[in-house]
């Protein structure tokens, strides 16, 4: 018996010494020397990204080829590889920037309505021309409402004014029912002039005054792909079905009658295509899991008097964490038993065009994707603080980051995650459940200005915060360690 009790002792020793070792054996890793970051070559990568040469680094443009090269020129230089399932270092894709058509067209019995004054598409209606009788079905949110509308127009009551947030939710749930209904086409009623104005409706043709007044006090030189960056963006925070009937929303006085009459939708979108691409590189570990380290490279081009936006915090400085996150990996690579994949993202400022992109059509599964640790604006406000937005999503993704951190020593600030929601790259994969930080210095006064210039950047603050990234980054791959699913939590923006 005494033999018996000493073997179960020692099992049970083994079993914490492993399981410690897992959770925190990465420490003795950590403590062997390790390559350091390089702040010279941190500034030459932001001089190039935010200089005349790239030209605002505005997707599909000239200068985000530029960058692009650059970037995939360093990859190569550093070791890494592409990834098998990409020609090279290259994963391309393509987003529409839409816009309203001026033949669009809506009339009613005998009233003709007009374009951006009593009508407005739908961002993501379906194109047609359909005429037919109109049927009343209410308020739309109950697939019912719609159970005498079959092969006719329906016609729906508008009631989301006071909904807040909820209000694109309601839109798209009676659109989604209609459709669904077998109707040809839905009219969204509503006696409200602002109704129309809303996230769901937006065109560069078509911007809610609200949101006009806020966007040319941030940029008095509004150019027309400013706009387009704008819409787009805007639109891309909301999940939007697909959609094949052709959707309006019309302004309508409560005594007129849309019961029984003859209508006719048309509705059209000209569509610009904007081709960008990912740059991938990957260095291998032993096993075929990985951890994804990203940063975007595109920014907003120049303005409407042709001043360069040289994002030089907005984010060559995360680029440039990121090329030299990759060369002290590639340094110390005979240690990984898992994969880093870098991800240079295009098309963020679009509306995270290119982690969507990538999610969707990734390198790795999902399930073989340990965590993803963002970049996004590292190298300015205070120089020893940095947001890490995905704290309250992941406490144990954020418990590792404290540890290691420890020897670095900036102050770790979890107190905008309102911000975490659509804020950069990290969030698709965070929609995918896969464990994201974002980490970001936050808004400053040179945010998505042409004042966002090199000098005003923190080299010093970029180099900290990219030993953190690396030494995270390096204990996950160099153990067994896991993270539970990311928890949902919702954090609303605070009122101003």
């Amino acid at each position: 018996m005494h033999r018996f009790i000493t073997k179960i002792r020692i099992f049970i020793i083994a079993l914490s010494l492993i399981y410690c070792n897992i959770l925190y054996g990465e420490e003795t890793a950590l403590s062997l020397q390790l390559p350091e970051i390089s702040k010279e070559n941190l500034l030459k990568h932001i001089k190039y990204l935010a200089s005349k040469e790239t030209d605002g680094r505005l997707m599909g443009s000239p200068g985000s080829q530029k960058a692009g090269k650059y970037i995939e020129g360093v990859f190569s230089e550093y070791g890494l590889v592409p990834a098998d399932k990409y020609s090279g270092y290259s994963q391309p894709f393509e987003i529409k920037a839409r816009h309203l058509s001026i033949d669009n067209h809506l009339s009613i019995g005998s009233k003709i309505f007009e374009q951006k004054w009593n009508f407005i598409p739908l961002y993501f209606s379906g194109e047609d021309d359909v005429s037919g009788v109109t049927c009343l079905a209410n308020y739309g949110l109950e697939i019912d409402d719609y159970k005498e509308c079959k092969g006719k127009i329906a016609v729906v009551l508008d009631d989301t004014a006071d909904k807040g947030e909820k209000k694109g939710e309601l839109i798209i749930k009676k659109i989604e029912l209609a459709q669904e209904s077998g109707v040809k086409g839905l009219i969204i009623v509503t006696k409200s002039v602002d109704a129309i104005y809303n996230n769901l409706t937006i065109f560069p043709e078509f911007i809610p005054p609200v949101y006009l007044k806020r966007w040319q006090s941030q940029h008095p030189s509004m150019s027309n792909t400013l706009l387009e960056i704008k819409t787009t963006s805007t639109v891309g925070r909301q999940k939007l079905p697909l959609i094949n009937i052709p959707v309006v929303m019309a302004i309508i006085d409560g005594e007129e009658s849309t019961e029984g009459l003859t209508a006719n939708i048309k509705v059209k979108f000209k569509d610009r295509t904007i081709k960008g691409r990912n740059i991938i590189g990957l260095i291998n570990g032993k096993s075929n899991e990985i951890v994804v380290i990203g940063a975007h490279y595109d920014h907003l081009g120049i303005d409407g008097e042709g001043n360069i936006f040289y994002g030089a915090d907005d984010n060559s400085s995360g680029v440039a964490a990121l090329l030299e996150i990759a060369s002290a990996f590639s340094k110390a690579k005979d240690k990984l038993k898992r994969s880093v994949l870098f991800i240079a993202f295009d098309g963020e400022e679009w509306g995270l065009q290119g982690a969507n992109a990538y999610v969707e059509n990734p390198a790795f599964p999902h399930n073989k994707t340990i965590a993803m640790l963002n970049m996004d604006t590292i190298g300015r406000n205070k120089s020893d603080e940095i947001y890490i937005l995905g704290s309250l999503r992941s406490p144990d993704l954020k418990s590792l980051n404290d540890r290691v951190n420890e020897k670095i020593g900036l102050k770790l600030l979890d107190t905008i995650e309102f911000a975490f929601d659509y804020g950069s790259d990290h969030y698709p994969f965070y929609e995918k459940g896969i464990p994201a930080i974002d980490y970001t210095s936050s808004y400053h006064e040179d945010f998505h200005k042409i004042t966002d210039t090199v000098e005003k950047v923190n080299i010093d603050k970029v180099s900290k915060v990219a030993e953190l990234i690396f030494g995270v980054t390096y204990k996950i791959v160099t153990t067994d360690i896991i993270f539970d699913k990311p928890k949902y939590v919702y954090v609303p923006f605070p009122k101003k």
